[in-house]
């Protein structure tokens, strides 16, 4: 996620940080945040030990080559359009505004996954794409500038900023990472009955709606920071929490990401 030019993407669309900061700090008008976690995906397959042990036995196999042939259960056709801006902004006021808004999520979660290599067209992406970017939130691992930047705000002066910096890059997820966390998604969600029975519809709006949690998160993170809005930045840390404990089942203290991926 940090690959992508943030400014670029948000000057392009500059009325979706000040909406989503006015949705996340309205939770009452807003349905997202806590629509997700009712959904099969999560109910059917994500809160469960299942993906505690998928994530195990994915570490014990990443790198080896089992010559099977590849698992394609959580792929996809997608549909021209996007299916769930329209329908999420209907329970909006202001419905142009909000559809775009959230157009604008799934056009980022596209350009990140073409910018690093990753088909959007997955629903083992579009997992991999919500748990480590809201990590990064979460642990304030977004690249930011220096004078921005939370972590480095702590710094008592300039020598300490410049080591908080240097640990930061450290602490950010690669791009290896990712893709193991990739594996592991595709390898556990592939495997459960719930997702081979799903369309490709349900498959795309259960993508697009994990990628719109994240994008609420995201631009309410960036206004908080901007802004110097410390209420509305650990608002969405907190929501990046909730998103992490609600889909991996464990409290986000026992996350971890490895060269393995992720290790729970």
């Amino acid at each position: 996620m940090k690959r992508i030019i943030f400014g670029a993407v948000f000057a392009s669309c500059f009325f979706t940080v000040s909406t989503a900061a006015q949705i996340m700090s309205n939770p009452g008008q807003w349905y997202i945040n806590n629509q997700i976690y009712s959904t099969r995906v999560f109910n059917g397959v994500v809160a469960n030990s299942m993906l505690r042990r998928g994530a195990s036995r994915s570490r014990q196999t990443a790198g080896k080559n089992t010559n099977k042939p590849a698992i394609d259960h959580t792929a996809f056709r997608s549909a021209p359009g996007n299916f769930l801006p329209a329908k999420l902004a209907g329970q909006s006021a202001n419905k142009p505004e909000t559809e775009r808004l959230l157009d604008g999520f799934v056009s980022l979660y596209k350009q990140t996954a073409q910018k690093d290599g990753f088909p959007a067209n997955d629903l083992a992406y579009a997992f991999e794409y919500f748990v480590v970017n809201n990590y990064l939130i979460y642990h304030d691992l977004i690249d930011l500038p220096a004078d921005k930047d939370p972590r480095a705000k702590k710094a008592r002066d300039g020598f300490e900023r410049i080591q908080i910096l240097n640990d930061k890059k450290l602490l950010q997820v690669s791009i290896a990472q990712e893709r193991a966390i990739y594996n592991q998604f595709r390898e556990v969600l592939a495997a459960n009955p719930e997702i081979q029975k799903m369309t490709d519809a349900q498959k795309q709006e259960a993508a697009e709606l994990l990628a719109i949690m994240f994008g609420v998160n995201f631009a309410g993170y960036m206004q908080g920071v901007g802004d110097g809005d410390e209420q509305l930045t650990e608002q969405a840390r907190q929501l990046a929490r909730q998103g992490l404990e609600k889909l991996l089942g464990v409290q986000v203290g026992q996350v971890k990401i490895t060269n393995s991926g992720l290790e729970l």
